[in-house]
């Protein structure tokens, strides 16, 4: 189930008794976000202990500390997920530092190569008096050619039909998309387990064991 209220936003999680390190969802990820506009770095990473190999992505929290630490609105909330506004980001790595899960990260975006417009007066028109002009002028070019800060996170390919890139590389469908439908499942059997466990406190015998003592 997708959508509906933030309780039932689904997240990217790996099975480490499948996950052998292979690091193909990292380069899916890559490769879906290097588009125009966009920075090509994975939103998840791998993790490898001696114990354990899986990716770690964003969990899009119900109540997300990232958001709540941003001071510009950067990172907002809906009922689909946590997402980014690159244009707000200021570098200050408060959603960094706020992330329980290490899955938020500030990288350096480069400057926008394309070629500046050529002077009025080399285009042979008047000069235009709403043209920056001096010093104001090479602080607007200087910050055009700068490198900005932005951040990035999992954004669960929401604006893909087919999903997750991560989940539909994985060579050994280690990764799964958790939703509402996933959760409720598993409390269901942990259940059914749970009330199979109490037959030991049961002041009445059950079929099974009056058929083993007959």
């Amino acid at each position: 189930m997708q959508g509906g209220h933030p309780e039932s936003r689904r997240f990217v999680m790996a099975d480490p008794g499948t996950c052998f390190g292979c690091k193909t969802c990292m380069a899916a990820c890559l490769h879906r976000h290097d588009a125009p506009g966009d920075v090509a770095v994975p939103r998840l990473t791998l993790v490898t202990t001696r114990t354990v190999s899986a990716p770690v992505g964003c969990h899009h929290c119900a109540d997300a500390p990232c958001v709540a630490a941003c001071p510009t609105g950067c990172l907002y909330a809906d009922d689909d997920h946590v997402g980014v506004i690159k244009e707000k980001c200021i570098g200050c790595r408060n959603c960094v530092l706020a992330c329980p899960y290490g899955a938020v990260d500030i990288v350096r975006r480069p400057p926008d190569l394309e070629p500046e417009a050529a002077p009025a007066q080399e285009q042979g028109s008047a000069p235009d008096d709403k043209e920056p002009k001096g010093a104001r002028a090479r602080a607007m070019a200087k910050k055009r050619k700068r490198a900005t800060a932005v951040v990035v996170k999992c954004d669960l390919c929401i604006d893909h039909a087919e999903g997750p890139a991560c989940v539909a590389a994985c060579p050994t469908k280690a990764l799964r998309v958790i939703d509402q439908d996933y959760l409720e499942r598993g409390m269901q059997a942990k259940r059914r387990a749970a009330a199979r466990a109490t037959a030991a406190f049961s002041s009445i015998a059950f079929n099974a064991e009056l058929d083993e003592e007959g």
